[in-house]
């Protein structure tokens, strides 16, 4: 009789874990797989404070008067370019009306839709100065 394949585990023949084969060591593998966290906002303004010489706060109300500005052109015109990093680009979404019955193609259920208030979108797109950086 072949071993059968249960969801998630090995082979019968392996269920209990035997001394040679361990979940632990799997989850140890995965672990050591995982990606490395992102820069918050306080290590971003560290490393500007390493590389410029500039005290802490000076660096935090430069950084400010950035977001405000990122903020106000948006909301003005709709783009804004962080030149060498990026160009932004906010879209206006607009309502969605509700209660309109659909069917689901791959179940055939029948559902209503939800309403859905307008928003803005903002999306983001590398210049080619940072896509040439990292290639």
């Amino acid at each position: 009789m072949a071993p059968r394949l249960l969801a998630g585990r090995p082979p019968v023949a392996l269920w209990p874990p035997t001394p040679s084969y361990s979940w632990e060591m799997d989850m140890a593998k995965a672990a050591a797989k995982a990606p490395k966290k992102a820069m918050t906002k306080s290590g971003l303004l560290q490393h500007l404070v390493d590389g410029t010489g500039l005290k802490k706060s000076e660096i935090a109300t430069a950084y400010e008067l950035l977001v405000e500005a990122v903020g106000k052109e948006l909301k003005k015109s709709g783009v804004f370019t962080l030149p060498g990093i990026a160009r932004l680009k906010l879209k206006r979404v607009p309502a969605y009306k509700g209660g309109e019955k659909k069917v689901m193609p791959a179940t055939g259920l029948e559902y209503t839709t939800k309403p859905k208030a307008a928003h803005n979108k903002v999306k983001a797109f590398p210049v080619k100065a940072l896509k040439d950086m990292l290639a």
